[in-house]
């Protein structure tokens, strides 16, 4: 009994097909011709050339291998040696915005002192009593401050020199400007 199987079209080789390979029995399709068996001419030479590329390509294997290990080498060395060469970048390149973050804050602090300096010498408050970062907040500060602070009365000058007024004569006797300078 035989079944007949439907036929899908050409079929590929299964992944273990040697086509190299000759079937002796010719039941796999080997021969051709029905299965008749053909005489064997020089099977010993054909089995030695074949053992003696299966040697040939085992020798190309392992020479191959070898060759991938020193490479594998090689290249674990110069992954380790990129590794650290980039780590020095990275470093540099931190130690660099380091310093440019530094200057930048440094620049800053010294603007904003001229600022104050500049601030305080218009109004005639002191610097270190100044708050503030910009020139806006430092004039407002300054403004505050004057409004507390108790005005100066100008102290009268001795020969029209500092602020105020002369001493005229009559104004204050000798007894009077002693006593006022004892008194404080």
């Amino acid at each position: 009994m035989s079944t007949i199987r439907p036929t899908l079209g050409p079929l590929f080789a299964p992944s273990w097909h040697r086509p190299f390979l000759r079937y002796l029995d010719g039941e796999q399709g080997g021969g051709g011709d029905g299965g008749e068996k053909k005489p064997e001419t020089g099977g010993d030479s054909d089995l030695e050339k074949a053992r003696a590329e299966a040697e040939k390509w085992k020798a190309l294997s392992r020479k191959n291998e070898e060759q991938a290990r020193a490479n594998a080498e090689k290249a674990k060395k110069f992954d380790e040696l990129e590794e650290a060469n980039k780590t020095e970048q990275e470093k540099l390149l931190a130690r660099a915005e380091a310093a440019e973050k530094r200057l930048a804050e440094r620049e800053a602090k010294d603007a904003a002192a001229a600022t104050a300096a500049e601030v305080a010498k218009e109004k005639g408050v002191p610097v270190s009593a100044l708050r503030g970062s910009t020139k806006e907040e430092l004039e407002a500060h300054a403004d505050e401050l004057l409004a507390i602070l108790p005005k100066k009365d100008p102290a009268p000058s001795a020969d029209g020199q500092g602020e105020g007024e002369q001493i005229k004569t009559g104004d204050m006797s000798v007894e009077d400007i002693v006593s006022a300078a004892t008194a404080r």
